[in-house]
């Protein structure tokens, strides 16, 4: 129980440093105008998913490879069961599906793209380049062109999607910047990262010590534990993200936010690989992960499908992307 107690207290902590590190980011990225540019894009999207990198190199660099992995897709749902969760306690009378834009499409397709591409990794786990497997590689490729296509589908028309996504994301940055000038944003930012990195290390050695320790006489073991504990606690200052844009009305820049965080997130099996020296990651992985990867597909698909169905009467994605994370973790549960 001692280290479930310690596991809850950094996870406290590094939702309050997380949330502060993606605004300190955000704030840098409009005072030097790089948000404007799809690098700059990419490289806010690392500052929003640095908890889970964190987490998941040093889960890795302590042996544990299988949790590093299971932290990333474990995100990936846990960041679509936050349209449940508003949905339910925040939204309530309507749904987030219902008042986002079908160009969001973009992003979950890459998203789908780029987990099937760890997939089919399975297929060929010994093929790579200097102990770095060829689908890490792939994956890594993959990411920019995404984050490019991305970019340019967005601005390629000066449409009313576009200047109301501005709009959205100016009013939130106002509303939670609060005046910080560039050397506070970047002082900030320093401080948090160092913290999200003590943090994050401190997240995988005492998810190491959960996964075992017997609780009730019950081993979790070390890929449910990266699935449920380190994942939940990584992925939690999206949720506050999220929420306060949406309190805004600001549906599109959070449906943007968990979008773009799952695509970053897949990308961070090859900083794993890279840290993993005698072997590629394939390796080290099983049934379990793949599992997790297919479920991580499925809830992305009942969103999108909801996004389509923009019209609808009853949030039936809702539930469904509900039923599909429990159940989802209940089959994940009995496979560990």
């Amino acid at each position: 129980m001692l280290y479930i107690l310690i596991f809850a207290v950094l996870a406290g902590f590094i939702i309050m440093v997380g949330k502060k590190l993606s605004l300190y980011g955000d704030a840098i990225g409009d005072l030097t105008g790089i948000e404007k540019s799809w690098i700059g894009i990419v490289m806010l999207a690392a500052v929003t998913s640095l908890p889970e990198m964190v987490t998941s190199i040093s889960a890795t660099v302590m042996g544990n490879p299988e949790m590093a992995v299971s932290n990333i897709f474990g995100s990936n749902l846990f960041n679509i069961f936050v349209v449940f969760i508003v949905d339910i306690f925040v939204l309530r009378s309507t749904s987030l599906s219902s008042n986002v834009s079908s160009k969001n499409f973009m992003a979950g397709f890459w998203s789908i793209i780029l987990t099937l591409i760890f997939l089919l990794g399975f297929m060929f786990p010994r093929e790579g380049i200097m102990n770095i497997s060829l689908f890490s590689l792939i994956i890594l490729g993959v990411y920019f062109i995404a984050m490019k296509s991305i970019y340019v589908y967005e601005h390629q028309q000066n449409d009313e999607f576009s200047e109301k996504l501005e709009e959205e994301i100016k009013e939130f940055h106002e509303i939670e910047e609060g005046g910080i000038t560039l050397s506070q944003a970047k002082k900030g930012f320093a401080i948090n990262a160092f913290f999200v990195i003590v943090l994050g290390t401190g997240l995988s050695f005492v998810g190491d010590r959960i996964a075992c320790t017997p609780f009730f006489g019950i081993e979790l073991g070390k890929s449910f534990v990266g699935l449920i504990l380190i994942a939940l606690a990584t992925s939690l200052p999206e949720l506050t993200v999220s929420i306060e844009a949406i309190k805004l009305k600001s549906y599109d820049m959070a449906a943007g936010n968990l979008l773009g965080s799952n695509i970053f997130n897949i990308t961070i099996l090859f900083i794993v690989d890279l840290f993993l020296k005698d072997h590629y990651i394939y390796r080290s992985l099983g049934g379990f992960h793949k599992m997790t990867a297919i479920f991580s597909i499925l809830i992305l698909l009942v969103f999108m499908m909801g996004i389509m169905f923009e019209k609808k009467k009853k949030r039936y994605d809702t539930y469904v992307i509900g039923l599909v994370y429990f159940v989802s973790m209940y089959i994940l549960y009995i496979k560990r």
